[in-house]
């Protein structure tokens, strides 16, 4: 079974139209899945508009809780709670269009990697909007920071929001990591890295959208402080089973507030 995970914060208008397009997608192509859209403490009726879209499909569940955490946050909750093999992470806005979900899958499984990993930063991408000049500028920027701080050299593109993992390797990664906000996808890289595991970079389809939700100046915060804490959180050997990695239970999700529905 597939495990599709969505992060969502303040997406109604784009989950409004896109969801029932993601669900007829992965009926076509993929019908053993799961579906799993995080509501990361939306304010805007989302949640609403998740579950009327979501009412009619078993394979389909939303989970929501009340405070703003955090993508990574988010991303981790829906991990956390997949069954499948393998998993997926997407972004609500789809820059990633789900014509690359048979793509990455296939790459997945004759590369034999345990982590493939959607990259902009390749010749083969096929870049159908650029993000602004300004933008461009300043994930140069992050790039040498993040190569100085936590390494990563052989990656070009780390963040962007479409990744495929073995179902176990993702589990464990996640349940290992500690980033709550965007240097996440950092976090998880790092922690691959340091486990001995094989990503595989593979060259997609992708096109900046309007909308983004980072603060430009609370995001370079952000970026420092968890750059600066990724190697200091994990100081010690990091050991990934490909086999058994746990899921989140029921008490850990009463415990932050998360509600399955």
């Amino acid at each position: 079974m597939l495990s599709v995970v969505i992060p969502a914060y303040n997406e109604r208008e784009r989950l409004g139209q896109g969801l029932a397009e993601v669900l007829a997608f992965l009926n076509r192509h993929t019908p053993d899945f799961e579906l799993i859209i995080v509501d990361d403490g939306s304010q805007d009726g989302m949640a609403d508009v998740v579950r009327a879209a979501i009412a009619l499909e078993p394979r389909a569940r939303l989970i929501t809780y009340k405070a703003n955490r955090g993508k990574g946050y988010a991303v981790r909750t829906g991990v956390l709670d997949s069954h499948g093999d393998p998993v997926i992470f997407m972004d609500a806005d789809l820059s990633t269009p789900l014509s690359e979900i048979p793509r990455i899958l296939e790459r997945l499984a004759v590369s034999g990697a345990d982590i493939v990993i959607g990259s902009r930063g390749l010749p083969e991408a096929d870049i159908r909007q650029k993000p602004p000049l300004g933008r461009r500028i300043a994930s140069r920027i992050f790039d040498e920071i993040k190569h100085a701080l936590v390494g990563l050299r052989g990656l070009h593109d780390t963040q962007c929001g479409f990744k495929a993992f073995r179902g176990n390797v993702a589990r464990r990664l996640f349940d290992l990591s500690r980033v709550d906000r965007f240097m996440f996808d950092v976090e998880i890289l790092y922690l691959a890295e340091r486990a001995g595991l094989s990503i595989v970079e593979f060259p997609v389809a992708w096109a900046d959208m309007p909308g983004s939700k980072v603060r430009f100046l609370e995001g370079v915060i952000n970026m420092f402080r968890d750059l600066w804490r990724i190697r200091r959180m994990h100081p010690g050997e990091i050991v990934v089973e490909r086999e058994n990695s746990r899921r989140a239970t029921d008490e850990e999700r009463q415990a932050s507030g998360i509600t399955r529905q």
